[in-house]
């Protein structure tokens, strides 16, 4: 009971073992050994790893996944002190590697195993590089091309950081927010009502491209609110790809949730000391 607790209280709740131990020891129980404490928890995912490799093997079986990494720090144990923590998810499975690169190789090595068809992520080029790669190498085999979904989130985040300096913003905002309304709608229908729901977000996208396009011959192409155009008529295709796959989420957003705790702790433990540390 006491690794469980160990384990969830770093890693669920955030919670440096040093901290751990000072909390034990208000409770009665006095000089734990805080590096001994961290040494169960790699016992544990010891013990766990078999379901590790599970998730694994569910996320490579999966049509439609999702993908993100953010910065891990390696205090000591490796020349590289800037790792990353990637993830790849479904809407049940979530598998997580820290890995010593932020190299689109990373993801490649999932994709050319999985079954994917449609990756979702932000506009990294690293998974633009994954994904030719992967296609390059399902050519030979007769297997279906992936396709890159994009994220919405990000594309109405770069006009929201506009508003309200550029109040022409608020036109792409409050498109934003009946789509989302829309998608809100959708959660939990059958894909026929999902596909139905999303047609009505269709007049909104083209209206924001549309409008995208008149602004953008307005505006310095390096300035910031060009680049927010920019991003949204480059990737536009990307963007609404979901639009006619009712498995393909509006956003990213899932994904990103699912690395939150870590971008919370890592303010608290900071990083790892050792490699062991960072597989665990």
């Amino acid at each position: 009971e006491m690794i469980t607790d160990v384990a969830l209280t770093k890693y669920c709740d955030l919670i440096p073992m040093n901290r751990y131990v000072a909390m034990a020891d208000r409770a009665g129980l006095a000089h734990l050994p805080a590096n001994s404490v961290i040494e169960t928890t790699h016992g544990f995912a010891d013990f766990v790893s078999p379901v590790y490799t599970l998730l694994k093997q569910g996320i490579l079986q999966s049509r439609v996944l999702k993908a993100d990494e953010t910065p891990h720090r390696m205090l000591e144990g490796d020349e590289k002190r800037n790792w990353y923590l990637w993830g790849f998810s479904t809407e049940l499975l979530c598998y997580l590697e820290c890995r010593d690169t932020r190299s689109g190789d990373v993801a490649s090595d999932i994709l050319v195993k999985a079954k994917c068809e449609v990756l979702v992520s932000d506009v990294y080029t690293g998974y633009g590089k994954a994904i030719r790669v992967a296609n390059e190498l399902r050519q030979s085999s007769q297997m279906p091309p992936i396709v890159a979904a994009h994220c919405n989130a990000h594309a109405r985040r770069n006009f929201f950081k506009m508003w309200p300096k550029y109040k022409e913003a608020e036109f792409y905002l409050e498109h934003y927010h009946e789509i989302y309304q829309l998608n809100a709608k959708s959660k939990g229908q059958p894909p026929p009502i999902v596909l139905e729901l999303r047609e009505q977000m269709r007049p909104r996208f083209e209206a924001m491209r549309l409008r995208a396009m008149e602004e953008l011959a307005c505006y310095s192409l390096k300035g910031k609110y060009a680049k927010a155009l920019k991003y949204f008529l480059k990737n536009y295709g990307t963007l609404t790809y979901f639009l006619n796959d009712a498995d393909v989420p509006i956003d990213n957003n899932a994904q990103e949730r699912n690395l939150r705790s870590h971008v919370i702790g890592r303010k608290t433990w900071y990083g790892t000391h050792s490699k062991r540390g960072a597989l665990t």
